[in-house]
């Protein structure tokens, strides 16, 4: 395939040489290409015999696909991957990752076995690869050829807030896996430190800290000590104290030898010239490096031309980088696929006048306060988002080392005048009450003079939230006074609010910000020059005093619960060193041109966002049809503002190398939703739901696992528990062969080993595993854990026989585990059991009300303008305005279908559907977002099919009402027994005699076995309808379950079919499963519901 070159020559994304090369190797032209299926929470976690569903899909794409890697070798690599995960995640709660961090851990394990197997055979393929890649790009990719010398180190490019550190953990396991390996094969392989190189002594700390957390031994470099007390553990160092010759507070870099396994975060730093590039090349050149960095892009330079020794040395920098970055996770992905926060950059004009650039300050600050009024409000709500309360930074790109103020250079004189430029405005906007309720009500009015690019009101629409609780009329003195609440932690009615600031004396450079004598901080400036920034602001008006007492540092409290500093300004730590996911606003002081790196990772620090049950998404971009908070968008949005507006147009200008959009100008419009509910209140359609007030995990009485009773062991024989043990078999044993030994009986672990078993182990990891799995009611009493596998016949292991003879510690260790899975697996099926037989007796039929959870009252679209010349945003407004009018005039669509941007977004309306009108937004580079969450195509297809039906089966429907209603996930209606299934579509279909309720779920299956109990659930919920019987209130009801499969026929039953089983349609379709490429597919559901 011929890429992409720009004008002055190939990409940066094109000369990742190594990255394409894995891609290339799965039969991948681009991480999207997996992004699309795996960028889902339905791929994350392990199937029962502990392997990830994302092993499971991409071993089906490749087979498919023909790529030369094996099933079976993919398996191993996983199998290590999920070990890895064990045990850096003990003390973390369990581990569960995104796709992208198990593709940068696939490629590694990739890399990691060529490397240490085979060098030369793995060069001699890297390199016909390079040659491919020098014909695709016409020569103009022309790197020097791979030498196994050079193999020695691979470099992460991801996002700040991607996780770079849990990979990095996990690199160090998987390093010394493969090395131990080789090892025994050659016994001259030696490693002589593992080193963690840190960019500062902060990070440092927190480095140690995290190692601990993945339970990987490590500890500080200490000069004074050398290695003798940390022969086995991980060093980490400050790489400032690296220098040629080692002092008092340093250490000379050729002490540590050569041979060492060297781990660089922040890896783009030196990389523009200094030593500490030559220092870590050093330490790794006889053994190996791993390299993370969010920024190597802006670091290197992908274009340098010319022949000077400065564009010869860029040039080989950037091949260099370019055939070692294995993983390209950079912002513009990153936040493509919906993790981080969303941010709107307040871009202002560079000629305001001091009276306008404070009114711009004023709404900046009236953001932030509407941010932390909506956190007040809300905490409740924002709970399962795990929100936290809003922070706003002023952040300078330079903020250097304490210095006297006769030293300061030009840069530092800069800062320290737009840091009095913040306070000064903070001092006024609190001290001229009567002109700051004017400005506020200007604000809140969008009537402040102050346009964007496009000629728009700067804060246009901005204030909803705020207008929704206030009133569209607020009162200032009332807005006014809950500011200095809640953002100054002051007295609203303070006669006379005057900004206060207290030289922290026990806290080196720290000063504290508060309101009058006797008010708690509200913020902390974190900066160099306190003495000379203290003068200067007592000079020009503002009270300064010094505080003797406090001891704690205001800034390192900033993340705890308890913490009331609401504002940040001039931490320079901010850049490298400080994580926050408090961070919502964030304002550039000082922002200097020529700190790409910087900038990217500022701004990264700012996005960072732990989502939804800590899933790192936005509420917008969840794949599960969530109901959240009203305005929740504006605390999942980053607010950037500038006190100049050249550091804005600086800052744009990195974002928008990156890839990333601008953001400035955020367009948001709202759709009315028609209700069609008054139209079938009459028809009493039933819905099934738990008794009002029943909760299992809350009121059910506490249970203890212990060896099943005979109600528990007909239900576990339902459907045995059978675990494949055989990719663990071959990392005992590299001899084994999947194809020769085939194991027709399952076997269970026998009596005489169950007391060799580690315990302990097994009482941990199901500890860990009932956390994750929220089994509150569940008590694990480690002495009944033997007494279960002793009971006979509910779990079957795939093993041979000779694997179950414990005659090393390898095969005890596997026995621990299959152990653990056969358990966990266990631990499910008894809740589920425990939860049903709780419940059975308390759901009920109800009839569907007005207020049904279902029920949406609008939709909102947002679109943020990617350039001052892109016409989306308008294009979208008429669109928006058009079909509100249409929808108010005609209770609905006039016609089936509305489109808009080239049918990428799509309103239809089928009158059965109890609201109007359903919305599918088409995957595409269309940035427009959606709330609640958009139909996907499937989805939409299927609502055709059924159109379609009703209107060619008109006088079969005569005497039958059919409804259609989308249910939302997690809370419409949801059934545990298959899995937690929230089916997307509840269809009634009422006769005088008999109520039709089937549950459609359109889906892709290539994740999903026929025993899955989604597909189950056509059987099971025909005894959750003979349950319910005695409730229908007099009526027959049916329940039905369907999957209308977006996967090809021809895919789903080569997917499902076995040696013994050929999942031809008859089969898949006696299961209720129908794909959606059938044009009757539909037609058959309904022949299956009515007969």
């Amino acid at each position: 395939m011929t890429r992409r070159q720009t004008n002055h020559g190939p990409s940066f994304d094109d000369q990742l040489v190594l990255f394409r090369y894995f891609l290339h190797e799965l039969k991948l032209d681009s991480l999207s290409a997996l992004s699309e299926k795996l960028n889902s929470s339905e791929y994350e976690g392990v199937n029962e015999s502990g392997n990830t569903y994302f092993y499971i899909y991409i071993a089906r794409v490749c087979q498919m696909r023909g790529a030369t890697i094996t099933p079976e070798k993919l398996r191993l690599y996983d199998e290590n991957i999920c070990r890895h995960t064990r045990k850096i995640g003990e003390k973390r709660g369990g581990l569960q990752w995104k796709y992208y961090q198990y593709i940068a851990l696939l490629f590694t394990e990739m890399y990691l076995d060529r490397y240490f197997s085979d060098a030369d055979a793995f060069c001699n393929d890297l390199n016909a690869w390079l040659r491919q890649v020098k014909g695709q790009s016409l020569g103009l990719i022309d790197f020097q050829l791979y030498t196994p010398d050079k193999l020695n180190k691979l470099a992460f490019m991801c996002a700040t807030g991607s996780g770079k550190t849990l990979i990095m953990h996990i690199n160090i396991l998987q390093f010394l896996h493969y090395f131990k390996r080789a090892k025994r094969i050659n016994s001259r392989l030696s490693i002589n430190k593992i080193i963690v190189l840190a960019p500062n002594e902060n990070m440092s700390r927190q480095h140690l800290d995290e190692l601990s957390r993945s339970s990987i031994p490590a500890a500080m470099f200490e000069k004074d000590h050398g290695f003798v007390k940390q022969q086995d553990d991980v060093i980490v160092i400050d790489m400032n104290k690296l220098k040629e010759e080692g002092k008092v507070k340093t250490v000379s870099v050729d002490s540590f030898e050569q041979n060492n396994l060297v781990l660089v975060d922040e890896g783009h730093r030196g990389l523009s010239g200094d030593v500490w590039y030559d220092y870590r090349t050093r330490l790794s050149e006889d053994g190996f490096a791993f390299e993370y960095s969010a920024t190597f892009k802006q670091a290197l330079n992908a274009n340098a031309t010319g022949n000077t020794q400065q564009a010869r040395d860029a040039r080989a920098l950037m091949e260099e980088y370019g055939k070692s970055i294995i993983m390209d996770y950079s912002y513009k992905y990153f936040y493509d696929d919906g993790y981080g926060k969303d941010y709107r950059i307040y871009n202002l004009q560079s000629t305001l006048d001091p009276e306008q650039k404070h009114l711009y300050l004023v709404g900046c600050l009236l953001s932030f306060y509407q941010q932390m009024k909506l956190f007040e409000v809300k905490t409740d709500a924002l709970r399962e988002f795990r929100i936290e309360k809003p922070l706003l930074v002023f952040v300078g790109n330079r903020v250097t080392a304490p210095v006297k103020s006769s030293g300061l250079s030009q840069a530092e004189k800069n800062l320290l005048t737009d840091v009095e430029e913040v306070l000064l405005f903070l001092n006024k906007f609190l001290n001229n009450r009567a002109q700051s309720m004017e400005h506020i009500l200007a604000v809140l009015n969008a009537d402040t003079n102050l346009v964007d690019a496009s000629g728009r009101e700067l804060f246009y629409q901005d204030f909803r939230a705020l207008q929704g609780i206030f009133g569209l009329e607020p009162n200032p003195a009332e807005i006014f006074a809950d500011v200095l609440r809640i953002v100054f932690n002051t007295d609203g009615n303070a006669d006379e609010p005057r900004l206060r600031m207290e030289n922290i004396r026990q806290v080196s450079g720290e000063i504290g910000l508060k309101v009058g004598e006797y008010g708690d901080y509200f913020g902390v400036i974190n900066i160099g020059d306190t003495s000379g920034l203290l003068k200067n602001c007592e000079q020009k008006g503002i009270i300064v005093s010094n505080e003797e007492f406090v001891s704690e540092s205001l800034f390192r409290n900033i993340n705890r619960p308890n913490s009331n500093i609401k504002m940040l300004i001039g931490s320079r730590k901010f850049t490298e060193g400080w994580n926050s996911w408090r961070v919502s606003t964030m304002g550039l002081i000082n922002f200097a041109k020529g700190e790409g790196s910087q900038a990217i990772q500022l701004f990264g620090r700012g996005v960072r966002l732990k989502g939804y049950n800590g899933c790192l998404k936005r509420s917008r971009k969840l794949d599960t049809n969530v109901t959240h908070p009203e305005h929740i968008e504006l605390l999942e949005t980053l607010t950037i503002f500038g006190v100049k507006a050249q550091y804005m147009e600086d800052f744009k200008s990195y974002l928008e190398q990156e890839g990333a959009p601008t953001n400035e100008t955020v367009h948001e419009y709202r759709l009315p939703v028609i209700s069609r509910f008054d139209e079938v209140k009459g028809k009493k359609l039933h819905v099934i739901k738990v008794k009002n007030g029943a909760n299992f995990k809350q009121q059910a009485a506490r249970l203890i696992l212990d060896k099943p009773d005979q109600g528990f062991l007909r239900y576990l024989l339902k459907s045995k528990t059978v675990i494949d043990c055989r990719s663990k078999i071959q990392t005992i044993d590299s001899t084994y062969s999947f194809k020769i030994e085939s194991m027709p009986e399952p076997r269970t672990l026998p009596a005489d080993i169950l007391p060799l078993l580690d315990v302990q182990r097994i009482f941990e990891e199901l500890q860990e595993y009932k956390s994750e799995k929220r089994y509150f009611n569940i008590s694990i009493v480690k002495d009944k854990l033997l007494d279960i596998l002793r009971e006979d016949g509910w779990y079957g292991l795939l093993i041979p026989q000779n694997h179950l003879k414990i005659n090393s510690i390898a095969k005890l260790e596997a026995a621990t585990d299959y152990a653990v899975m056969a358990l966990k697996s266990y631990m499910d099926k008894f809740f589920k059991y425990e939860k049903e037989r709780w419940e059975a007796p308390r759901l009920e039929y109800a009839i569907l009300d007005a207020d049904d959870s279902n029920f949406v009252d609008e939709y909102t679209l947002t679109y943020a303008q990617q350039s001052a010349m892109d016409p989306t945003g308008d294009e979208l407004e008429a669109f928006v305005a058009e079909m509100s009018a249409v929808l108010q005039a005609n209770n609905g669509l006039d016609v089936y279908k509305k489109d808009s941007f080239h049918g990428k977004l799509v309103l239809f309306d089928f009158r059965s559907h109890l609201y109007a009108p359903l919305i599918c937004l088409e995957k595409s580079n269309l940035k427009i977002q959606l709330s609640p969450v958009a139909l996907n195509t499937d989805e939409m297809r299927f609502v055709d099919y059924l159109k379609a039906y009703v209107d060619n089966h008109a006088a079969e429907l005569v005497d039958k009402s059919l409804y259609l209603l989308r249910n939302k996930s997690k809370v419409g209606m949801g059934f545990f027994e298959a899995g937690n299934f929230y089916p997307d579509y509840i269809l009634w279909i009422d006769t005088p005699e008999t109520q039709y309720i089937s549950f459609i779920d359109p889906k892709g299956l290539m994740h999903i076995r026929p025993d899955d109990p989604k597909i189950e659930f056509y059987k099971t919920i025909k005894d959750l309808e003979t349950r319910l019987s005695p409730t229908a209130d007099g009526k027959r009801i049916v329940l039905n379950s369907f999957i209308m499969a977006g996967t090809r026929s021809s895919d789903l039953r080569m997917w499902w079919s076995t040696p013994e089983v050929d999942a031809d349609r008859a089969y898949r379709e006696a299961r209720n499963v129908y794909t959606l490429d059938n044009d009757e597919c539909v037609e058959s559901m309904m022949r299956k519901i009515l007969q």
